[in-house]
């Protein structure tokens, strides 16, 4: 056999996870290295070739030793810090069954904790161990220790873990502004120059109507140039409700970027989207579906789109009822700081939402001949509705706007009843205990799910297009249930949620540009793609692994598939797992500043439902009229988390 190549293929059982290492022998006349499959769990085929460099051999002789070894362990955790007095989990994978150890930089064993049990988790097909390490609770940087192996290093606990992710994600929106110049002064090397004015915006065939208007302002929907209502509606009013929540912690917080007025930054950047919301509403009180180009454009910076000529498209009963809905939350928030501009928000959620009410059959199913930009189709306005309806009565107190009804699902934006949900579930008294008892039963759902594996509620069925958008609105999901109930095992859990997307995931990468050791260099971002930076716009969270809908793959974008929790691709080609959208960073945001909010000792808001007058739009608050939304309750032994009721106060209360 003077060109013999033989090979010997192991395939190890995944549910044992037993490890080996081989050495291969041929009738003495060769020895081979050593192999081993501590870099691969999960089948290992190694390969022995002699023939002519080896004088020829015969290869019916050959012997396999076989040795069983342990692997050191490989450790998962977020890449961002933990929170000092909060909770604290990393996932270890391999390793034995030793305790683990955190051991400080002077080389004191600070920490020693049990290695939890091995549990699978199929959406990457690993087995792995969960490390609770919470009684860690000084600031510092810590190497973790497995035996004679240093399995991790730089794990930081600080007081403040999540603060500068908090301003990453919220500036991620300033970047996203359209129609202005980005100044250096706030925007860094990513300075631009502004595109897409909108003082001249095309009414498409598809609104019914001809000429032009203005929609300038508003954010840049994901990696294209489009302005989308559906999705700005769900991302303003996540940003809105994360305020309301904590007004006392917003108040004060800042992140260079340009003021506005009296506003603290958080309203100043959310009214950068409400006026331009504003402007999409037509005089019927309808609202224009979306405003782009006919085609999504090159590759290029804003003021360089080819696509100068910019549509209003459609009209739909859902654009409508989520304008309804983000305007009537807007008109709370903003009243103790612009009545007139609350009183303006107001009068404008309720004429669309009477507009919507007598057109339930304008759908927007798909795009008009013609246009290829974003659809955002939506066949069921039933949760638009939901949630607008139980905005505007609580902002109103009217009775006409009260509806039954919940749902215990996720919110995205193509289902936001569950937003209405979150406000239902504070005010028994008003609609009863339904949407509460959804509220907690998800909760618990996710607590569940969250128990083995990686510690996180995302199962297979998650990891759809934008998965981490699905993560990060479950962690939000989460601290809606700890509100109200102040049951640790929520807050933890949510906790858990965002470890997940800043590193503690089967990819041990941070999924937000900018933060972390390993994070995304190559966005579906045609600024970060255009602009002549290295690297991307920071603070922006991608889309995520997926394997629902792979659509991008190509011979020239290729990427395994195989197990969907590790189906991503760091590269500007897959727009189904690399690409950014306003309202996935609303999420994220929504969990970093909520966990740090309740940090400081915050506890959350909530608004009275005011007592109704027919004779006026415009609401009366009543101190009389506080619903039983002041039971809620956030209680936990943690200092960081306060043992005081949750407020309920009206909006213009909690102003300074």
């Amino acid at each position: 056999l003077d060109k013999s190549y033989s090979g010997y293929a192991i395939g190890i059982p995944d549910e044992y996870r037993v490890y080996f290492e081989y050495k291969f022998k041929l009738g003495g006349a060769f020895e081979s290295g050593v192999y081993n499959h501590c870099d691969d769990s999960r089948s290992g085929e190694f390969y022995i070739n002699g023939g002519a460099r080896l004088g020829g051999f015969a290869i019916e002789k050959v012997v396999v030793e076989e040795r069983e070894i342990s692997c050191p362990g490989t450790v998962y955790a977020s890449q961002i810090g933990f929170q000092k007095d909060g909770f604290k989990e990393l996932v270890v994978e391999y390793g034995s069954d030793e305790p683990v150890k955190f051991v400080d930089e002077s080389g004191n064993v600070a920490l020693t904790v049990p290695i939890g049990k091995m549990s699978g988790y199929m959406p990457s097909n690993q087995w792995v161990r969960l490390v609770d390490f919470s009684k860690l609770t000084t600031n510092g940087t810590y190497a973790v220790v497995q035996g004679k192996d240093t399995i991790y290093k730089n794990l930081v606990v600080t007081s403040n873990a999540y603060g500068d992710l908090l301003k990453g994600a919220l500036k991620f929106y300033y970047y996203h502004r359209a129609s202005m110049d980005l100044d250096e002064k706030y925007a860094g090397v990513y300075a631009r120059v502004g595109g897409h004015p909108d003082t001249v915006v095309y009414l498409h065939s598809s609104t019914g109507e001809e000429g032009t208007i203005v929609a300038s302002k508003g954010w840049y929907d994901a990696g294209d140039y489009g302005k989308y209502t559906v999705n700005a509606g769900v991302s303003t009013y996540t940003l809105l409700s994360l305020y309301e929540r904590f007004p006392k912690y917003f108040d004060k917080l800042k992140w260079n970027i340009p003021a506005e007025g009296n506003l603290p930054d958080l309203l100043a950047e959310i009214k950068y989207s409400l006026d331009w919301m504003l402007m999409m509403q037509s005089k019927d009180g309808s609202v224009f579906h979306k405003l782009s180009g006919l085609d999504f454009p090159n590759t290029v910076m804003p003021v360089r789109d080819e696509y100068s000529w910019r549509y209003v498209i459609g009209k739909s009963v859902t654009a409508a009822y989520d304008f309804a809905a983000v305007m009537a939350a807007a008109s709370r928030v903003y009243k103790g700081f612009d009545a007139s501009y609350a009183k303006r928000c107001l009068d404008a959620a309720e004429l669309a939402y009477r507009w919507a009410e007598n057109h339930p059959k304008s759908l927007f199913l798909a795009n008009p001949a013609g246009v290829k930009t974003g659809a955002y189709e939506d066949a069921d306005a039933s949760d638009e509705q939901q949630f607008a309806a139980t905005e505007l009565y609580v902002t109103t107190g009217n009775p006409a706007y009260k509806m039954d009804g919940s749902s215990g699902v996720i919110p995205s934006w193509q289902n936001v009843y569950g937003l209405a949900t979150y406000a239902k579930s504070v005010y028994k008294v008003d609609f009863g205990t339904g949407a509460y008892t959804d509220l907690v039963a998800t909760a618990d759902r996710l607590v569940q799910n969250a128990s083995t594996g990686f510690g996180i509620p995302m199962q297979s069925k998650d990891f759809v297009w934008g998965s981490n958008g699905v993560a990060a609105n479950q962690g939000m999901w989460l601290l809606n249930a700890y509100y109200l109930t102040g049951k640790e095992q929520y807050y933890n859990t949510a906790v858990r949620t965002l470890d997940y997307l800043v590193g503690k995931n089967p990819l041990r990468m941070s999924y937000v540009t900018g933060f972390g050791t390993k994070s995304p260099q190559n966005p579906h971002h045609r600024i970060s793609q255009a602009d002549g930076v290295k690297a991307p716009v920071p603070g922006m969270l991608v889309g995520g692994p997926q394997n629902n809908d792979n659509s991008d793959k190509s011979s020239e974008c290729s990427y395994a598939t195989s197990y969907p929790a590790i189906s991503y691709y760091d590269n500007d080609c897959s727009y189904t797992t690399n690409e950014v959208a306003i309202n996935w960073n609303a999420p994220l945001a929504y969990l970093a500043g909520a966990l740090e909010a309740l940090a400081s000792g915050e506890t959350p808001t909530f608004a009275q439902i005011p007592a109704y007058s027919a004779s006026s739009s415009s609401f009366v608050v009543s101190s009389s009229s506080a619903k039983s939304s002041s039971s809620a309750q956030v209680v936990s032994s943690s200092s960081v988390k306060s043992s005081s009721s949750a407020q309920v106060v009206s909006s213009s209360s909690a102003k300074p």
